[in-house]
């Protein structure tokens, strides 16, 4: 039986810049957030979301870190249990992943956000950061602990090249807490010690059931399809209002950082 923690996230994206022009757009979206280990053995049991195998929504594991090194045929805990083990800190009570879900075989997770908890606080966030360029880069994030209340602040060098309107010398800012019936993420990214842009996810929780998804899916039918959509979309935006392209740099040697 899956853990009752898991939900969708229903809710919005919000992106702001403000240099060197001013862009700000927001999409409707809703995320999956589950119990990793309901992923690892395959428990969720919905007729609507399966693991591994195609359906109106699914998950595939070889989408995330653990499968692209061979992590115990991609099982997630294990990859992110040693991810933590480099970090000192040793293997949560839970482990739960945000995610989108692949709707009819297809998704682009832009971030992948590992909430990872013992004895209900936060010992540790993982950001799983991808680009369209097929790159992606995981960042490891260790954690005193935090209050369902209480907003946790990090933040870390930027490590990957994400978007070609924004260069490397840059850092992330990140304001994350333990979801409950809301779910709030703001990542606040800064070059010079000056505001460059700020990205945002803001959700409702739904208990996650078939009527839940299917609700989702009437809702957000092309949702998958649009952000990647979206992402090109608003990159034409950027280049008619003239901000400079930036050609890709090699990225980093190590897939992730602590």
């Amino acid at each position: 039986m899956g853990s009752k923690e898991n939900a969708l996230y229903l809710g919005e994206v919000r992106h702001a810049r403000y240099r060197p022009r001013t862009h700000r757009f927001t999409y409707r979206v809703f995320s999956a957030f589950l119990n990793v280990d309901d992923i690892d053995h395959d428990r969720l049991n919905l007729k609507l979301l399966s693991i591994d195998r195609f359906n109106l929504f699914s998950f595939r594991r070889r989408d995330h870190g653990a499968k692209k090194v061979g992590a115990e045929d991609g099982k997630l805990r294990p990859f992110i249990e040693g991810l933590l083990a480099e970090a000192g800190l040793a293997a949560p009570e839970q482990i739960y992943i945000l995610c989108y879900l692949r709707m009819f075989g297809f998704a682009f997770n832009p971030l992948t956000v590992y909430y990872c908890r013992s004895a209900g606080r936060l010992t540790a966030m993982v950001y799983e950061v991808r680009n369209t360029f097929g790159d992606d880069h995981i960042y490891v994030v260790p954690l005193n602990g935090a209050n369902a209340d209480r907003p946790l602040l990090h933040h870390r060098d930027k490590l990957m090249h994400v978007s070609p309107f924004i260069g490397m010398q840059a850092t992330y800012h990140f304001s994350a807490a333990v979801p409950d019936d809301n779910l709030r993420l703001v990542i606040r990214e800064t070059q010079d010690n000056q505001p460059l842009l700020i990205a945002s996810f803001v959700g409702q929780r739904e208990t996650l059931t078939d009527v839940a998804l299917f609700k989702a899916f009437i809702k957000h039918p092309l949702m998958t399809v649009k952000v990647l959509v979206a992402i090109h979309f608003e990159a034409a935006k950027l280049f008619m209002k003239g901000v400079p392209f930036i050609k890709r740099p090699q990225p980093p040697q190590s897939r992730h950082s602590i």
